[in-house]
């Protein structure tokens, strides 16, 4: 079997070549094999180790810089990159630059640039690691992304939100039954955000971890589990998730009483939240569909919106390379058409969530005023109208509520979030 196909590190860097050379998206090249004949550990090798050279790579390229006379092809500069940012989180040096140097060879394109790789590799591991760590820790977004969210909330924020985007992020999870928070964080090792999240350190095998696989708990960003815990009990709201998979919105639903259809048009992303279903003992109603074709009405419609994924950079870090934002015009359509189908199927005095993990103001408070602008039926409601207290920093002039991943006091910060509550006036007799 070829060997790239089987070393960790060579199969790391391939899917290097691919995100930064091709614009193919980690999760995209994952389910097209590239891991298949890895073991489990290697697989979460190669991930981490992409995943920080990605979030590193605006620091990488300025150090590689100082150590090369002019930019190598992109192939050899994924090399480099994978190469320091494994020697610079505290690699074996040895092996690392043995690979590397074996990659290089192992294709005729390279191969005139073994040595150069290895020389490179060797005085970074001797002199290139203290540079590293003295040198600026933050590595900046891509200016495609970086002009717009400084137009929106100020280079400062900018700084911050870059910052926190460098640390890989922790496992937030959201409990079946919120109040066994505590003995749960206690179980678990890990502590309590926001309320009625738990945070654990990154890196834990979570199928092992106590209540996995009874169900009591699901992984979940602290952020995206706003939009439902702040209603509170559902008993006998009928509750639609329009864009549902992978699901664990529908599952804070379903744990908060609500009678849920759960719809999406992906059948293999709709099977996986059948199995948390399942694995929770949690029901709800599953129908395979374009959201376009529900016409029943519900008391509550949750719309979160096909997006950028802008506010998940962090855990998600390929996506600003493999995007350029040439696709977000025909999102925002999509998100206004969804936003106006939602619109018709709620009932009288009943709620549409428009939610979206997006960090720019276009898919989140334009759409709204759009909407409104078109829309006289409906008006927003304001957090502390639905039920659980909110920072009041996270809530906007209107009453809707913009979250940064520097929005909170941890370290760790948590996922870029748009939320609004839109309630549908009674109709005048």
């Amino acid at each position: 079997m070829n060997p790239s196909k089987t070393k960790p590190r060579f199969v790391a860097i391939d899917i290097l070549n691919e995100i930064l050379g091709n614009k193919k998206s980690f999760h995209e090249l994952r389910a097209l094999g590239v891991l298949k004949n890895l073991k489990p550990n290697e697989k979460a090798f190669v991930q981490r180790l992409v995943m920080d050279t990605l979030r590193n790579l605006d620091r990488c390229d300025r150090l590689l810089e100082k150590y090369l006379k002019k930019d190598p092809k992109l192939r050899i500069k994924n090399i480099l990159r994978l190469g320091l940012t494994e020697l610079a989180t505290g690699g074996a040096s040895h092996a690392i630059v043995n690979e590397a140097v074996n990659y290089a060879a192992s294709n005729k394109t390279s191969r005139p640039m073994k040595g150069l790789v290895n020389a490179v590799l060797r005085k970074l591991s001797s002199q290139g690691i203290e540079e590293w760590n003295k040198g600026e820790s933050i590595s900046r977004l891509p200016e495609w992304l970086r002009g717009p969210l400084i137009n929106a909330y100020g280079k400062k924020t900018v700084i911050e939100i870059e910052k926190i985007q460098g640390f890989t992020p922790p496992i937030d999870i959201t409990l079946k039954d919120s109040s066994k928070i505590h003995n749960w964080a206690n179980e678990l090792d890990g502590r309590i955000v926001f309320q009625e999240s738990i945070r654990l350190e990154s890196g834990k095998q979570i199928s092992a971890l106590p209540g996995f696989k009874e169900g009591d708990w699901w992984v979940q960003d602290a952020a995206a589990s706003i939009p439902i815990r702040l209603l509170g009990n559902l008993s006998g709201k009928k509750v639609l998730d329009l864009c549902a998979a992978p699901g664990a919105k529908t599952l804070q639903l379903a744990s908060l009483g609500a009678d849920v259809t759960a719809v999406d048009i992906s059948a293999s992303r709709l099977e996986l939240l059948r199995e948390n279903l399942e694995r929770c003992g949690l029901r709800a109603n599953i129908i395979e569909s374009d959201a376009f074709n529900i016409v029943d009405k519900f008391d509550i419609v949750l719309l979160d919106a096909p997006c950028s994924a802008t506010g998940t950079i962090r855990r998600h870090p390929d996506l600003v390379y493999c995007k350029d934002g040439s696709d977000f015009f025909e999102l925002i359509e999509t998100q206004s058409k969804l936003l106006d189908h939602a619109s018709s199927i709620v009932e009288d005095n009943g709620l549409i969530i428009y939610a979206t993990c997006s960090l720019l103001p276009d898919e989140g408070e334009c759409q709204i005023e759009e909407f409104l602008t078109r829309n006289d039926q409906f008006v927003i409601k304001k957090p502390n109208e639905i039920g659980k207290i909110i920072p009041d920093a996270w809530i906007m002039n209107l009453g809707d509520i913009r979250i940064t991943p520097a929005s909170s006091n941890e370290k760790e910060g948590l996922d870029g979030f748009y939320i609004c509550y839109l309630q549908k006036k009674p109709n005048k007799p």
